[in-house]
């Protein structure tokens, strides 16, 4: 005699595999969705670090006379568009806005102007963005040459970590200021240092320097093929009190053209993708104790 509970439940199984196997098939159905996205074009760039900071528990205070370990800066391209021709400026222009020599004040003076930087390519750092002034007096046997016609002149020392001090001049030409047409500049080719007293700059001077005069601007400009700032760019000032060492600014405005000026990085940064260079601090001797004015570096792209 079969049972009837067996029955059932083959029943209740049976139907169950059917509602299974249906549900199977309408499960097959699908659909796509289309995506489409367009990128604007943003050019945009970051520096990493965004900070450096020679002082004590950073990267280290600094003594007079000594250059730091170098530091590596990556120029991130973080837009959607190539970036090349990257260039840089240095705030030490408005940072130092009077002569800080005889203040023995750090903060005087600014920090972009103590640092040195040196693209991919290069062989040696050269300045960010220093600016050299005029001494107040002339030197303990200091000669400076001919000043007969000159109305405006100004010497002072090119200094470095290394302890050699290199003495210039810069003599005003037509209009009486050190921008125009006519203005000479001079630097010793043979630095003072310890042990050698050197401030005559008419025994050997650097011969193969060359003026351009400014036309709207208030800076002339000069390169030398020989002397300590072969391949720099020195801006002088149409006040002929200071001088501007440079190297990295590009097509700027602010300066005539100068052969020696060269971009920070000319190939081409991708999107996503990066470049670097490296800086250090370098500190003449004789530059004040503490903390001098906060510099900035400013990478620009094009």
């Amino acid at each position: 005699m079969k049972s009837k509970l067996g029955y059932i439940y083959l029943t209740a199984y049976a139907v169950l595999a059917f509602l299974i196997a249906a549900q199977s098939v309408n499960a097959v159905s699908n659909d796509t969705v289309t995506v489409n996205i367009n990128i604007s074009s943003v050019g945009a760039i970051i520096v990493s670090p965004n900070w450096l900071s020679w002082t004590a528990g950073n990267l280290g205070s600094m003594n007079p006379g000594s250059d730091s370990l170098v530091s590596f800066l990556i120029i991130k391209n973080v837009g959607s568009v190539n970036v090349s021709n990257v260039f840089m400026n240095a705030s030490t222009v408005s940072d130092e806005s009077s002569n800080p020599l005889q203040t023995a004040n750090a903060s005087s003076f600014s920090a972009a102007g103590l640092v040195m930087v040196k693209n991919a390519t290069d062989a040696s750092y050269s300045h960010a963005g220093r600016i050299e002034w005029n001494l107040s007096t002339i030197l303990t046997n200091e000669s400076v040459g001919d000043l007969s016609g000159i109305t405006k002149f100004s010497h002072g020392w090119y200094r470095n970590a290394s302890g050699n001090e290199y003495l210039w001049t810069l003599k005003s030409g037509t209009g009486g200021n050190c921008s125009g047409l006519g203005t000479t500049f001079g630097i010793k080719l043979n630095p003072e240092n310890q042990t050698n007293l050197n401030r005559d700059i008419t025994n050997r001077p650097a011969i193969g320097c060359s003026f351009t005069e400014a036309t709207s601007q208030s800076w002339g400009v000069v390169t030398c093929t020989d002397g300590p700032l072969v391949g720099q760019c020195i801006a002088t000032a149409n006040a002929c009190d200071k001088i501007y060492i440079y190297k990295y600014y590009g097509p700027a405005p602010d300066f005539p053209t100068c052969a020696n000026s060269n971009y920070l990085r000319k190939g081409t940064i991708v999107p996503g993708d990066e470049a670097a260079f490296t800086a250090i601090a370098s500190v003449p001797k004789g530059t004040p104790a503490g903390d001098t004015k906060t510099g900035i570096l400013t990478i620009m792209a094009i």
